[in-house]
């Protein structure tokens, strides 16, 4: 098997089939409905800031501010950003540049330069904490994500709010990725700066168009360009996404069954008969787009 032949295996195995899963591949709001039980619905997010999303469409916000609870994929306090910071980095004697090697540690300094973190602390960041904080230093980020921006409205209504996951589990996904593949990917992040600042701006773009399909057409374009991690690729999107989704599908219904609410997930959870819609569907709900 050549090469390019065993990256397009490896895709084909990680992604939705179609059958099922065309309905699902554009919306990002959902009605979700079974019977004996008052609608809910499900919205798609993007957890990037950005003045493009400062306002909520106002299809979302009619649904969102007739809701009686809000169920987001993770909602952050003080304590979880400590035990996350903990988390990511090493508590013994390795270092990030002897994962790296010193040229990619210079660039990963370099990039995480705006955030303000120091030589030292960089040094001590394990590879999928730093691939979680890369940002494009060209880009003021400007608003506030989406995600966040939910939880505030929730507060300010006195509304229910309640997580799909906890930190542990968050930091679970993460931790336990193989270090050979966070090093694969975090170094060839740095070395693609470029051309991932350009994937993510078309990203957003797909996202405000509620085209899920081409959300996830611009990665799979982007293993097969690089078919040296694709395996690495393949295995996170799994993990990441596939995986979640599962759980995210089961614990949703915590607050479907009560009727009336909302939830605020990545959009790429709503992708595909992998996703969490086609899932909820094989539990006996009906998913229907709204938006």
């Amino acid at each position: 098997m050549t090469r390019r032949a065993f990256v397009l295996a490896l895709l084909l195995a990680a992604l939705p089939a179609r059958a099922k899963g065309r309905r699902f591949d554009h919306g990002l709001l959902w009605r979700i409905e079974k019977q004996g039980i008052a609608p809910s619905h499900v919205f798609g997010t993007i957890h990037v800031a950005d003045a493009r999303l400062a306002e909520l469409p106002g299809v979302v916000r009619q649904r969102f501010d007739a809701a009686k609870s809000l169920m987001l994929e993770f909602v952050p306090d003080a304590y979880s950003r400590e035990r996350f910071l903990e988390a990511s980095m090493f508590l013994d004697r390795q270092t990030l540049e002897e994962k790296i090697g010193a040229q990619d540690f210079e660039r990963a300094l370099e990039v995480l330069a705006p955030i303000g973190l120091s030589r030292d602390v960089v040094n001590k960041l394990k590879p999928w904490g730093v691939l979680l904080n890369l940002r494009n230093p060209g880009r003021a980020e400007q608003g506030t994500p989406l995600d966040v921006r939910l939880a505030e409205l929730a507060r300010e209504r006195r509304l229910p709010l309640s997580q799909i996951e906890g930190v542990e589990e968050q930091i679970f996904t993460f931790d336990e990725f193989p270090m050979e593949s966070q090093v694969a990917l975090l170094k060839h992040s740095l070395a693609h700066r470029g051309e991932l600042t350009e994937l993510a701006e078309r990203t957003l773009q797909a996202y405000l168009e509620r085209d899920l399909a081409a959300i996830w057409r611009l990665r799979e374009q982007f293993a097969v360009r690089h078919p040296q991690i694709a395996a690495h690729q393949a295995a996170m999107t799994k993990r990441v996404v596939h995986d979640r989704s599962v759980v995210m599908a089961f614990r949703m219904q915590r607050q479907l069954r009560r009727g009336e609410a909302f939830v605020a997930l990545g959009a790429l959870h709503l992708y595909g008969d992998k996703g969490v819609l086609a899932l909820l569907e094989d539990d006996g709900y009906r998913a229907e787009r709204v938006f």
